[in-house]
């Protein structure tokens, strides 16, 4: 199963309520989010990407990352210079997720 924050990144559920109790921003725009909650949904979206790969399920694996995919986008904008090196290291390969976004 999908967590929330794929669920709501990708305009499955876009309901201020819903959003709150999942612990997130209301208002559905991600320039609205802190450094911090991209990071925690990143790291979300992550591990369901994983699961959601492991068992099969292509409908989870392509909301998970559609999910991502908005992340990078405003993760780029906001932080164009260290997004790019992040992209281009090993750290991505490995997983590790946008440690940058905590400074």
């Amino acid at each position: 199963m999908l967590t929330a924050a794929a669920r709501l990144l990708t305009g499955r559920n876009t309901k201020d309520a819903e959003r709150s109790r999942a612990g997130m921003p209301t208002g559905g725009q991600l320039s609205d989010w802190t450094d911090s909650e991209l990071y925690s949904v990143w790291c979300a979206t992550g591990a369901e990407l994983l699961k959601a790969l492991r068992a099969e399920h292509t409908d989870h694996t392509l909301t998970a990352a559609g999910a991502r995919q908005y992340l990078l986008a405003e993760l780029d904008r906001r932080h164009p210079r260290e997004t790019a090196a992040w992209l281009a290291s090993a750290a991505i390969l490995s997983g590790e997720p946008p440690t940058f976004l905590l400074r």
